[in-house]
C-alpha cells in the first residue's frame, strides 16, 4: 500500500473513533476540613462562618481565624490572637458563604446582640465581714468588758472560792 492512502486510511479511522467514543466527564473533588472548633457548636455542612457577638465578629472555619474590626477595617487575627476565652462565647452558626461576612453585620448585629452578663454585689445585712471582730477587739483592748467574762459573776450567782 502506498503511504497517503495509508495515512488517510489511518486519519479516518482516528475521527471515526473520536465520534463515536462517549464524551468524557472531568471531576474535581476538594474536600475542605471545616470542622469546628472545640469550643463551637457543630456546623452543617459547608458552612464557614461563625458570628460571635462577644467580640462583634466571625470566626472563618476554612481559615481558622477570627475576623474582627479595628483601626477602621476588618482584619484576620490568628486562633489566639482575639485575647478571650473562646470558651465563653455564644458563636451563631451564619448562613453564608464568601470572603466578606461582615457586609452584613448591622443584620447580624441586630439579630444577635451582644450577651452582657451583669454581676451584681451581694447585699448584707450589718457590718462587713471581719468589721464586728474587730470593732470587740478594740472595745477589749480599751478596757470596756461589758460581757461580764472573768470577774466572778456566773450568772447571778456566787461560787466559793477554793484555795
Amino acid at each position: 500500500m502506498k503511504p497517503l492512502p495509508k495515512i488517510a486510511c489511518t486519519a479516518l479511522l482516528g475521527l471515526l473513533a473520536l465520534v463515536v467514543a462517549p464524551q468524557a466527564q472531568a471531576q474535581v473533588s476538594v474536600n475542605v476540613n471545616t470542622a469546628p472548633p472545640a469550643w463551637g457548636p457543630p456546623v452543617p455542612q459547608g458552612t464557614q462562618f461563625y458570628y460571635i457577638p462577644e467580640i462583634d465578629g466571625y470566626y472563618d472555619l476554612y481559615a481558622q481565624q477570627y475576623i474582627v474590626f479595628q483601626n477602621g477595617q476588618w482584619v484576620a487575627l490568628p486562633y489566639n490572637a482575639v485575647g478571650y476565652d473562646p470558651y465563653a462565647f455564644h458563636p451563631v452558626i451564619i448562613d453564608y458563604r464568601g470572603r466578606q461576612p461582615w457586609v452584613y453585620v448591622n443584620a447580624h448585629r441586630d439579630r444577635y446582640p451582644r450577651r452582657v452578663v451583669v454581676v451584681q454585689p451581694v447585699r448584707r445585712v450589718g457590718p462587713p465581714p471581719g468589721q464586728v471582730r474587730r470593732a470587740y477587739r478594740e472595745g477589749y483592748q480599751q478596757g470596756r468588758h461589758d460581757d461580764n467574762r472573768g470577774n466572778g459573776n456566773h450568772n447571778g450567782h456566787s461560787r466559793p472560792r477554793r484555795d
